[in-house]
């Protein structure tokens, strides 16, 4: 059998990892300023409804892909390496029409019961009417991205992660005209978004369509209709499940149920997390590892996928460490600042939210692994419990947003501790290190209470600059990485992983 090993080498694969870097940095300025621009600039119900939208957008995203996504995510790398002439160019075209059918199916059903949709969810009448325009960015949003996704399975993340930067980018360009103009208004400020999304779905897809030009197809893999339907179809159940729970569904239960200026607070209070989210390892590197190890899987090396996790696992669960640190002493006068006194009094909120987090964050983990091994249908039947987070939003809302935050935050960490335990128990080889977390979360505990202590003597920014200089320098001391780690670290950084060498314990 051929295969392309070209094309998921180690040198393709560092060379991705710097795209990805200096893309993702690009976004992470360009989103951060946009988030705390838009929340300054729009009255607070109008800002309310505005997220409220992009909530419904980001809702439609799994709705949307009965499957379909992660058939992407798993089978377009094998077959990119290894298949057959043609077939990789076929699978591609015929999963993107039918996303885009469905797509736009689904739009033009929202725009035909919009008016009792806006209703519920308390928009004003002029606010139901500007806000039609969002139907229009579940085609384009969804679009382009499904079509980045693509590029990143092919380790193509210099395109891909422009299209993305082209994204914040615009829209703040595009606030910044209305601003001049004196015509910023929550109908235009859609428009722009329309427009943007537009051209970076239409971009994205021209990058597509011309790095498959570029792949014949050496090998003799094929893959039947039927496996990939059998696994969307798997899948198709986890992300409806998943879509009752995702971020943007609870943003509208939390408009309906406590009213759009407190669902601005959340979600205002989600795009941070989600600021910070995309930089965990097992969101921030999905795209480049996941391609990775699907490559290593499919040619028996199950230990690199094992270890793959374990290394994720650990270092998400010590970033989150850290920045609970950080908001546990500075929570509320951060907020503050960065709302321009907007929010106050939302450190404690912001501080659950955190912990649901680091539990979505490794979920997010253990169900890639799932689905490359393949552990579908298992994992369909545990996204069921992700059918107990409304009730707990409704239930929570009795003792409004830290109640609300609270339930969720019960039932994610149920769902994920159940499926970590279910997953370690089937593979047998997922050596998770306790000891070495352990270690780093005790420095943050540590570290936490002497912040405190700094608070209350000089303010909360002294406090928080030890925190963020003394954790640094901490794990140098806790050294939290062990030897395995550092072996799959050489493998796929070469000398760069020299760097890591200061946080990793002997033998």
């Amino acid at each position: 059998m051929k295969i392309n090993s070209d094309l998921y080498s180690g040198k393709r694969f560092r060379r991705a990892i710097q795209h990805f870097l200096l893309g993702r940095t690009v976004q992470a300025i360009a989103y951060f300023s946009l988030t705390l621009w838009l929340v300054r600039l729009l009255e607070p119900t109008d800002y309310g409804a505005y997220m409220v939208l992009w909530g419904m957008v980001e809702m439609m995203a799994p709705l949307s892909s009965f499957g379909m996504l992660e058939a992407v995510r798993r089978y377009l790398p094998e077959l990119a390496a290894r298949g057959a002439p043609g077939v990789l160019q076929l699978f591609v075209r015929w999963m993107t029409l039918i996303r885009l059918v469905i797509m736009i199916t689904w739009a033009i059903v929202i725009s035909f019961f919009w008016a009792d949709i806006a209703v519920w969810l308390g928009f004003s009448a002029p606010q139901q009417d500007s806000a039609l325009l969002a139907v229009g960015l579940i085609v384009t949003v969804i679009g382009f991205r499904y079509a980045s996704e693509m590029l990143e399975c092919l380790l193509e993340q210099r395109w891909s992660q422009l299209t993305h930067a082209l994204m914040p980018l615009g829209r703040l360009s595009g606030v910044a005209l209305l601003v001049v103009a004196g015509n910023l208004t929550l109908e235009r400020l859609l428009w722009v978004d329309l427009g943007v999304s537009l051209s970076c779905f239409l971009l994205a897809e021209f990058f597509l369509m011309r790095k498959l030009r570029s792949l014949s197809g050496t090998g003799d893999y094929r893959v039947s209709v039927r496996e990939i339907a059998t696994f969307a179809w798997h899948m198709t159940g986890v992300n409806l499940l998943r879509a009752v729970a995702s971020a943007g569904a609870l943003r509208i239960l939390v408009a309906r149920t406590l009213g759009l200026e407190i669902a601005g607070m959340f979600a205002f209070l989600q795009q941070l997390l989600k600021i910070v989210g995309r930089y965990l390892p097992a969101k921030l590197l999905a795209n480049i590892i996941r391609p990775m190890l699907i490559s290593r899987y499919a040619a028996g090396d199950v230990n690199v996928v094992n270890q793959g996790m374990a290394l994720l696992w650990k270092i998400n669960l010590l970033i989150i460490a850290v920045c609970m640190a950080v908001i546990s002493v500075a929570g509320d006068p951060l907020i503050v600042q960065v709302s321009g006194g907007r929010f106050t009094d939302a450190g404690m909120v912001l501080l659950i939210m955190l912990l649901g987090l680091g539990a979505i964050s490794q979920g997010q983990l253990v169900g890639m692994t799932m689905q490359i091994f393949p552990y579908t249908r298992q994992l369909r039947y545990f996204s069921m419990l992700f059918l107990l987070t409304p009730l707990a939003v409704i239930v929570g809302s009795d003792w409004g947003l830290t109640g609300v935050v609270s339930g969720i935050l019960l039932n994610v960490w149920l769902m994920n501790s159940l499926t970590l335990f279910w997953l370690s128990r089937q593979v047998g080889r997922i050596d998770l290190d306790w000891s070495g977390t352990f270690r780093g979360l005790c420095l943050a505990a540590l570290l936490a209470a002497v912040g405190s202590i700094i608070e209350v003597e000089f303010g909360p920014w002294w406090a928080l600059t030890l925190v963020l200089l003394a954790y640094g320098l901490g794990l140098m001391l806790a050294k939290p990485l062990n030897h395995l780690d550092m072996t799959l670290l050489n493998r796929g950084l070469r000398h760069r992983a020299r760097y890591f060498a200061f946080f990793a314990r002997k033998g």
